[in-house]
């Protein structure tokens, strides 16, 4: 049973498409379940589903009997698709079935692997009483914190969270795992997934910004290696393997901190397959998912790379140039393939064609880019998670030179197709400027001269933009180097927050 999970742990899959299971369409039958959730990525690039049913021991997306489904606190002045949620789990129940099982009928009906993903500590419900469950209200000496912390704090800090569950009682971990147990027990599931990052914050040390003690990390590797005692029993009694993933944050430092041991879980093959990634920062990951992925192959394990909607939930300037180009990154920097999370279309899409390989990748339009996040800026339970390298804003002082380096993962000349040549186009913007202000810049030591705005500038201070382009045969696989340096007038340094390639065949 070993040697068969290992073998399955290493099929190939291009895409893993998470779905969060609660959706704005309403459903009565399985048929338009799937028309609402996953018809849109059948027929694509995913190979596999991972379908998330709920999180804090409520669920609206399977009838759980270790833990509560969604209804007992929804009311009429709940929003219309919580309210349909619920009729539809009630629908499907009168049909004998529920979202959780129509998925996995269809997936496997499909040739797609269907595995079930939990949140493992989803606070969400300290502001959503409907999906607060019983069980919560019940015991609040298992919480983190209490309701009048929503109303008295900030979501960037990590107290807001009241609902968060303290891994370190025994009580919450039993729970944990009644729920994995119950699923693995009753659904035809390929596997199940520990998700870590949604959110990754376990224990109270970590409200402080602190890490997480010793023997809390204990704790935690404890849960783990009881939920894998739990599938491999499971996966006896059915006859094939049944597969843990696990989705955790981009180091072994941060992960650490929120009191996940990768290492050993990987180590003492706890874990089949591993997630790489978090919900912030997603066009510069190179050299953090590198180390990631060494990881997962000195333990022979393979590691995928998290893909979500660059600066969540807000796509600014970027369109599918930029998944395309955070996609293409994780290939370049080793992932075996993407995971897609905060991406659900109504309609079908064309990322779930193109996002999945290398191949369907090469020759079509990108934008690479560097993120630009400041930590105390994301959700309070994220913090300690947030892995950055490389990250913006670059300060430029007067006089001297600063480098900003952008992941380029790929050959762009040799991947121009047949009949069709590449242009490259670099964008920045910095603030204040002022009129009389420049930059010059190079690209891997190559000048580009000095830069002029796109707009003319005022004498106060302002936004600026620069375009330049740049010879295609300059750009590099790899880490780019963007050199910078400012010529002003004024005793003033100014802060390049916005750099990109724009990549275009024609």
């Amino acid at each position: 049973m070993s040697d068969a999970r290992r073998q399955l742990a290493w099929r190939p899959r291009r895409m893993l498409y998470n779905d969060d299971g609660l959706g704005d369409v309403a459903y009565t039958t399985p048929d338009e379940l799937i028309a609402a959730r996953v018809g849109q990525v059948t027929g694509t690039q995913v190979d596999s589903i991972c379908y998330c049913t709920g999180g804090g021991g409520l669920f609206w997306g399977h009838q759980s009997r270790a833990g509560e489904v969604l209804g007992e606190y929804v009311t009429d002045d709940d929003a219309q698709y919580v309210r349909d949620t619920r009729d539809g789990l009630k629908a499907l129940k009168q049909l004998g079935t529920d979202p959780l099982a129509a998925v996995v009928d269809h997936g496997h009906r499909h040739g797609m692997e269907v595995f079930w993903s939990y949140r493992m500590n989803n606070p969400e419900d300290s502001f959503a009483p409907w999906s607060l469950s019983r069980w919560k209200r019940e015991h609040p000496e298992y919480l983190m914190g209490d309701s009048s912390a929503w109303d008295h704090t900030r979501q960037t800090e990590p107290r807001t969270w009241w609902t968060l569950c303290d891994f370190a009682r025994p009580e919450v971990r039993a729970h944990v795992l009644s729920m994995f147990a119950d699923v693995c027990s009753r659904y035809d599931v390929d596997g199940v997934e520990l998700d870590f990052i949604r959110h990754p914050l376990y224990f109270r040390p970590n409200l402080d910004g602190l890490a997480a003690e010793p023997e809390q990390v204990a704790m935690m590797t404890d849960l783990v290696r009881r939920i894998r005692e739990m599938a491999e029993a499971a996966g006896a009694r059915r006859g094939r393997p049944l597969l843990v993933i696990a989705r955790a944050p981009l180091s072994v430092e941060s992960a650490l901190a929120i009191g996940l041991d990768v290492p050993t879980y990987l180590g003492e093959d706890l874990v089949d397959i591993l997630i790489a990634g978090q919900d912030y920062i997603q066009m510069a990951v190179a050299s953090a998912l590198r180390d990631m992925v060494d990881l997962g192959l000195r333990h022979q394990v393979p590691v995928y790379a998290l893909l979500t909607p660059p600066q969540p939930y807000d796509i600014y300037r970027y369109d599918d140039r930029a998944w395309r180009g955070a996609a293409m990154n994780r290939f370049y920097w080793g992932a075996a393939g993407i995971y897609t999370f905060n991406l659900f279309p109504g309609t079908p899409d064309p990322k779930f064609s193109e996002l999945g390989s290398v191949e369907t990748l090469k020759g079509l339009d990108k934008i690479y880019a560097i993120d630009n996040l400041q930590p105390d800026l994301a959700l309070g339970t994220f913090r300690l998670a947030l892995v950055g390298p490389d990250l913006l804003p670059l300060e430029l002082v007067p006089g001297r030179h600063a480098a900003a380096l952008l992941p380029v993962g790929e050959d762009i000349v040799a991947n121009a197709p047949p009949g069709k040549t590449v242009s490259a186009l670099l964008r920045l913007e910095a603030l204040p400027m002022a009129a009389g202000d420049s930059l010059a810049a190079k690209l891997n030591g190559h000048s580009l001269g000095n830069l002029s705005p796109a707009e003319g500038l005022a004498e106060a201070g302002q936004r600026a933009r620069f375009e330049v382009k740049v010879d295609p045969c300059q750009v590099t696989p790899g880490h780019n180097s963007i050199e910078l340096q400012l010529t002003t007038g004024r005793d003033a340094s100014v802060a390049v927050d916005f750099v990109d390639l724009v990549v275009s065949y024609a």
